[in-house]
């Protein structure tokens, strides 16, 4: 590597512990050894992560900001353990910024991209990681989002972790890609996590015992003392059972349920629009565990003015279609896909009955629109029964719409 180097270390850790602290200090010293130089640390808090299987990280976002002003003090830390030997120590904020644009989990490949754009080109970003996410026969690695595109604008500064060795033969693989991978095989890494001294803190031992033990900085220990982290640990942990929508899909899950796995496990986020619906969609959607990780949100938008007003549905469209009608709800869906930022949109418009009817719309026409990035479709349906009956009906026929659809992703 010619350039200097932007070491970011991304961490959801809480608390923030001296073994972290030590990784950093030991990468960039070991890479001055290979004449690596490390011109900034950028320590970046994780604001949402999309793996829900630990409980706690379900809530990373009401945590962000204790987590973020432990960074901040260890930063200060570090500045002063690495005066002389890089120029700067900083926190950053940029993931809880991506979050808050997108209404969903941020990945790796999205920040370092993001971050690339903001960074002084003369740069190099590399980004220091565990060597458990590239060992075994099939590592984690592959799983990222795009990590193709990350590979090209980031470097991976590997470090080694007690339990995991490195598959060599992905390792190549990789710089035949034309990735930048240096593995420190050389520097000691303590078998430490910040789950292990949570459960310590939270069984009731003093943060003053963990500083005793080198595990905890003093301030870092204050500070969870002064803001009593123990107690909104205890308030916030999650003792309730994992997510079902990290697991496979199978034929007896029910239509929600198949929709929501396969948009958790495609990284896809959902918007609504419901009109005749009133909610329904939404209702059906929600009730799956885990169901905030992938559906933003709904507009239940009845009438005409609602349309407009709250999704951007243009007042010509309705005059001349008509709600119920292929024009309305392709708008309805774009405006809703706008309106949540979402990667999906779904909209409905019915003639429910008993009245409401035309010679042309008999009670039971329904339409969908579903706008998505690789283009945007409506669905025209006739269907029968009562009121009750063509909401519940189109409300599965909504469902089923996505569903085809995400079966078609790769």
């Amino acid at each position: 590597m010619e350039k200097e180097i932007v070491l970011v270390f991304g961490t959801s850790a809480d608390p923030f512990h001296q073994g972290h602290s030590e990784l950093i200090v030991n990468a960039v010293r070991e890479l001055a050894r290979r004449e690596v130089r490390i011109s900034k640390v950028l320590i970046m808090p994780v604001f949402r992560h999309h793996n829900i299987r630990d409980n706690i990280k379900r809530s990373l976002p009401l945590t962000f900001e204790r987590r973020f002003d432990m960074c901040q003090i260890a930063a200060a830390e570090l500045r002063e353990t690495l005066k002389g030997e890089v120029d700067s120590v900083q926190v950053s904020d940029l993931e809880k910024k991506l979050v808050w644009r997108s209404n969903r989990p941020n990945f790796t490949a999205e920040t370092m991209a993001a971050l690339r754009g903001i960074t002084d080109p003369a740069l190099e970003l590399a980004f220091l990681i565990g060597v458990d996410s590239f060992s075994g026969d099939e590592p984690t690695f592959k799983s990222w989002y795009h990590w193709e595109e990350l590979l090209q604008n980031t470097a991976f500064i590997i470090s080694p972790r007690q339990g995991y060795e490195p598959n060599y033969e992905f390792l190549h693989s990789l710089r035949l890609l034309g990735g930048q991978i240096i593995y420190l095989d050389n520097i000691v890494v303590a078998n430490l996590s910040s789950s292990q001294i949570r459960a310590r803190l939270l069984e009731g031992e003093s943060p003053a015992r963990l500083v005793s033990e080198g595990l905890l900085s003093h301030e870092i220990a204050s500070y969870i003392e002064e803001h009593g982290v123990v107690s909104i640990w205890k308030q916030n942990d999650s003792k309730e059972a994992t997510s079902l929508v990290i697991e496979a899909v199978t034929e007896e899950d029910s239509l929600e349920m198949r929709v929501g796995k396969l948009l958790f496990q495609k990284k896809l986020t959902l918007g609504l629009a419901e009109s005749c619906t009133g909610g329904l969609i939404g209702h059906l959607l929600t009730n799956v565990p885990g169901s905030s990780e992938y559906f933003i949100g709904s507009v239940v938008a009845y009438a005409y003015q609602a349309k407009v007003n709250l999704l951007g549905v243009n007042w010509d469209t309705l005059k001349q279609y008509g709600a119920v009608s292929a024009e309305t709800v392709l708008e309805m869906a774009r405006g809703a896909r706008k309106q949540f930022n979402s990667d999906l949109a779904l909209s409905v418009c019915c003639i429910a009955g008993p009245g409401g009817a035309t010679a042309d719309k008999p009670v039971g026409t329904s339409c969908i629109g579903l706008s998505t990035p690789d283009g945007d479709w409506t669905y025209h349906f006739q269907l029968e029964g009562d009121r009750s009956a063509v909401k519940q009906t189109l409300a599965e026929g909504a469902l089923q719409v996505i569903l085809n659809y995400l079966q078609t992703l790769h």
